[in-house]
């Protein structure tokens, strides 16, 4: 199981205020419709509004999740311009989890938290140009060949 492993447990306690819903209760279906729910697991990151800032479907074994929930934190922090705290928490995933699977899309998206705290495009570049040398056949470097 995922969720009691170390990094994962660690990540879930640090970074959110976990929720779970049945899907097979009938009371729970005005959730599950409001947020379209298709499969399961279905995980997101909801601000306190009920906005959806980040989410994603399916399984992953410990050694993705915890690098999946620390990126999908810090697209939230994104979203919400905290681009500090999201620059710290990609920075997080490349630093812990450098080949996860989700680490070009961090990589990316640290250019881009960092563009967006300092309206510096070198910061955007530096990151790119990384992302570039780290993970030359990822979407995410084809996503920043403009």
């Amino acid at each position: 199981m995922t969720y009691p492993e170390a990094p994962v447990r660690e990540a879930i306690e640090r970074l959110t205020a976990p929720y779970q819903i049945d899907n097979t209760v009938e009371a729970n279906q005005p959730v599950l419709d409001r947020y379209r729910h298709t499969w399961t697991p279905d995980l997101r990151i909801i601000d306190t509004d009920g906005t959806e800032l980040y989410r994603w479907n399916g399984y992953l074994p410990p050694a993705e999740f915890a690098p999946q929930l620390i990126a999908a934190v810090a697209h939230a922090r994104l979203r919400r311009k905290e681009y500090d705290k999201a620059q710290a928490l990609y920075e997080e995933v490349l630093r812990r989890f450098p080949t996860a699977l989700i680490a070009a899309e961090a990589q990316y998206y640290l250019g881009v938290s960092a563009y967006r705290a300092s309206h510096n495009s070198s910061d955007l570049l530096k990151a790119w140009h990384e992302l570039e040398k780290s993970h030359p056949e990822s979407e995410w470097t084809v996503k920043q060949n403009f």
